[in-house]
Parts: C-alpha cells; structure tokens; sequence
C-alpha cells in the first residue's frame, strides 16, 4: 500500500466522452431533488416548520417593496394578503404531538385582502426572500405559500445540483457520488421545501465548497471558467442568506487550500476566472455584512427587546459556559442535521437517526485511518470546523441574548464535511480493484438511504394526518383530520417512486464511473488501495 496520493496538476478530469453526461446528469439531480423538496413542500402542513410563519410574512412583504417594516413590540408590522397573515394563527398543533395539523379556523371570506401582519423576520437580509415571495404577487390563497416553498425547493435543488455537477466532472468519483447521497438528508430536503432559508444556505455553500475544492484537486483549465462561475453563484447567493453565512462561505473558501501546497494556491489565484469569481464574492459578501451590520439583524433582539417577542433562556450566562453547553450538546444538535421535522418537535423515527448516524461515523472512521498528508489535515480542520463554530458562536451570543443554537444551522458545515471526507476518500480507494464488493457495498446503503428517506417522510405526514398513534388505515385510505393536497396516499406513492428512481440512478452512476475511473488508472500516479 502506497503511503501517498497523488494531486494531479493537468490533464482532462474526465474521458471525452463524458463532457456532454455533466450537464445531463446537472438537470436530472436538480428535477429528481425539485421533485422530493416539492413532496416535502405539499405534505406539510402550512406553517409547520421552524418560524416559517414569521419567514412566510417577510417574503410577501418583501415581494411588495417593504424590506424591512416599522417596528414594534410584536415584531416587525407589513402589510400582506390575509392569507398570508393567516399564518401565525395556524400553529395549535405546534409542541402538541396529540394534536393533528387542523386548528378549525374558519374560511377568510376574502384571503387575498390586504392587511397588517406582524414578523419577527423584519431585519432579515431580503435577497433570499426576494428569491421565493413573488409567488403571493400571482396567487391570492393558501396556494401561493405551496408555491413559495416549491420555489424554495427548486432554487435549493439548484445549487444541490450544481455542486453534483462538480462532482460528476472530477475523477476517482464513485465515492464522492455515494457521499453526496448520504449528505442529503431528510432535513435537508424538509427545509428546502419550506419558507425557510436555511436549505438554500446550505446548498449554495455547498457548491462553493465543492467547485474549490475541484479547482485545487483536478485543475483541469477547460473546466475552470464553470467552476468559477458556480463558485460566483453560490457565494453571491449564500452570503446573503443569513447574518451567519458570510462565515460559512469564509470556511468552504478557505478549508480546501489545506490540500495544495502554497505555489499552487498562488498560481491558482492568479487566473482570470478565479480572480472574477473572488471579486463577485468579495462584492456580495460587503453588501451581506453592510446591511447586517447596517440593521443590526443579529444583535437587534439584544439591544431593542421591545422590538420583538422573542426571548430565550440563558441570558446573561458567560461565555465559557455557552461555549460547553453547545459542545456537551453536539450529538443532540446533529438529530437536526438529519431530521426533527415541525417546530423541531417532530423527530424522524429512531431508524433513521440510526442510519444516518452509522453512515456519517463510516466515513469519518475511514477518513481517520486511510487518509495521509494534507488529506489528513484538511480531514481534521473541516471535523473541527464542525464541531467547534457552533460553540465558539453561542459562546459570543450566549451573555446578551441566551441559547440561540439549534442543529440545523450547521448545516452548511455537515454537508462540506460529507462531501469533503469523500472527496479525499476517493482519491485513496481504488474501487475498481474490488468490484465486487464495491457493487454490495453501494446497494447496501443506497437501499438503507432510500428506507430512511420514505420513513422518515411518512411517519411525519402521519404525524400531522392522525397523530402518531393514529390508525394506519385511517391515515392512508380513511378520513383524516388533515391530509395535504391530493391526499396521505398519493403523496407517499409520490416521494416513493421519486426515491425508488433517485436510487436506481444513483447505484447506476457509482457503478458506471467505477468502470471509467478503471480506465482512466492507468494514466494517473500509484495512489493507495
């Protein structure tokens, strides 16, 4: 066994004829993970996923010219349609896992009327909601919040797809492929088809993440000017997401330069895409940090409290003891990365947790044991990233405005991690050598991940259609207290074929470029088995 790997530094990154399967493979990820984000979107229930009320009212605000609102003590005060108002009222069933998603509301006589609505979103920076309002310009019911969070789904999709693009035009990508699977998550997917900007944060991160780290592992000068170009859309997009983002993004930058030596980050620099791609980020990162500087989004709930009815424990607590609670509490925030669906009171079933957890501890096992050099590094600063940002941020937090943490905001972070492990995975295991149990090794846990996505999907829609100890012949061919559009039955059917085709592509893929890779081996330097 070989003791390095090697780091190409020209060459073509994939064989000719793979150039036009790129683009093919960009689109069908990006409607394959529209399509699961869109089922996610329509089977929950209006208004329950984290603050999504308070998100829902800033979008239709925003998409009517008012970008932040006038203060007061019950958050920001804009003018929407009621429907959308509405919104803050549909939330009985939050907190109460023996309540179903119907609060006997009755009807709005006109829903599209405008009225004063409140959010605790006001100071929030706009791009985003911007991206996923306009659909309550065109639509004057309950079924311009479905549209907005399918538009939210589509735009997080994009960025997922353009990251799996990156990988699709690397080499030694089996690995990377199957990686990218078990990154998407079902709390990845629940968020993106939500009004919530968290999903797009994290996608977008993501793609600026992977095009680095393909610029500096797989130079390939004829791929360049693309992945500059995503790295530009990406960074542009994610650092105007939320007033933490401009550091997620600083990290994907930064984090992948571990891999090179010094010469080769500078010849890097040097080019003309990476130079534009570097000023267009630089450029949305000052606007991202001038208007969170310029509203004080982060600290306005410290400094101004009668500006809004939030408050949260732990106020005045020292940062030292921030910075433990939120690292004794990593495995319990991770439950996030995977899924506690609703008001983070709607947790998957333990078999998913269970899955997901097996799988995240085999890539990082294996990246503790396999990887050598600067692999090793990059390894350990992207784990200690992971683990270490979200208490040194609730540390600086913890004294003026209390535990704010929750798990789904390291997001951005998991899916580097994810991504990133294998990325360098894939240049040490040569999985072409062993075929065989590659091939049983890839149905195994494309037929786990494919189990876990459906479960986690259905034991959640049961949970809103008749409780979790509901009868399961109501829930699917019965009469349910709530049932999302179409039906319990027809949107599980949905999500199924959708993750039964996803899978099947997925296992075609890494056993296709398995065999490419075995082509492309004799030209590449001896890297470990």
């Amino acid at each position: 066994m070989s003791t390095t790997a090697s780091m190409p530094t020209a060459g073509p990154s994939t064989l000719p004829g793979d150039r036009p399967r790129v683009w093919r493979a960009f689109l069908v990820v990006w409607v394959l993970l529209s399509a699961l984000c869109a089922s996610w979107a329509i089977a929950t229930p209006i208004g329950a996923s984290p603050d999504e009320p308070a998100h829902i009212v800033k979008a239709a605000s925003v998409a009517r010219g008012q970008f932040i609102g006038t203060p007061s003590k019950d958050g920001h005060r804009v003018t929407v349609p009621a429907y959308v108002a509405r919104t803050q009222l549909d939330t009985c069933f939050a907190f109460h896992q023996e309540r179903p998603a119907e609060c006997g509301l009755a009807p709005l006589t006109d829903p599209g009327a405008l009225t004063t609505s409140y959010t605790t979103a006001g100071l929030y920076n706009p791009v985003y909601y911007l991206l996923v309002g306009w659909p309550t310009l065109l639509l004057h019911d309950t079924s311009g919040i479905y549209a907005m969070r399918i538009v939210s789904g589509i735009v997080t999709s994009l960025f997922a797809a353009l990251a799996f693009s990156i990988l699709w035009g690397m080499r030694r990508r089996a690995i990377p492929l199957l990686g990218f699977a078990v990154a998407v998550t079902p709390m990845l997917l629940f968020l993106g088809g939500s009004v919530n900007p968290n999903g797009i944060e994290a996608t977008a991160t993501l793609a600026v993440f992977v095009g680095i780290i393909a610029a500096v592992l797989d130079p390939d000068r004829s791929r360049l000017l693309s992945r500059a170009m995503i790295v530009l859309a990406g960074g542009a997009v994610a650092v105007n997401t939320r007033g933490l983002s401009p550091l997620w993004v600083l990290l994907a930058i930064l984090i992948p330069f571990v891999l090179v030596p010094w010469r080769q980050v500078v010849a890097l620099l040097r080019r003309p895409p990476v130079i534009a791609a570097a000023a267009g980020v630089v450029l949305a990162t000052i606007a991202a940090l001038a208007w969170t500087v310029g509203t004080n989004s982060l600290y306005n709930a410290v400094e101004n409290p009668d500006q809004t009815p939030q408050s949260f424990l732990g106020v005045g607590t020292n940062p030292l003891s921030g910075f433990f609670i939120t690292l004794v509490r990593t495995t319990e925030y991770s439950h996030g990365l995977i899924g506690i669906f609703g008001w983070l009171d709607t947790p998957a079933p333990p078999e998913v947790f269970f899955i997901w957890s097996a799988l995240v501890g085999i890539l990082l096992a294996a990246a503790l044991v396999l990887l050598r050099s600067r692999m090793l590094v990059f390894a350990w600063v992207l784990f200690g990233a992971f683990i270490l940002l979200p208490p040194i941020v609730q540390a600086a937090y913890i004294t003026g405005g209390g535990i704010i943490w929750q798990g789904r905001y390291n997001m951005p972070l998991f899916l580097c991690l994810l991504v990133g492990l294998s990325v360098v995975l894939g240049r040490r295991i040569r999985v072409e050598r062993a075929p065989a149990i590659w091939r049983r090794f890839g149905w195994l846990v494309v037929i786990v991940l494919a189990f876990g996505q459906v479960y986690a999907f259905e034991n959640t829609l049961r949970r809103y259609s008749v409780t979790p100890i509901g009868s399961l012949k109501q829930f699917l061919f019965g009469t349910p207290a709530w049932a999302p559009p179409g039906g319990n039955l027809l949107g599980l059917l949905v999500l199924t074929a959708v993750v039964v085709v996803a899978g099947w592509l997925v296992l075609r893929s890494i056993d296709r470029v398995a065999r490419v890779d075995a082509r492309l081996a004799p030209t590449e330097e001896p890297a470990a088995v």
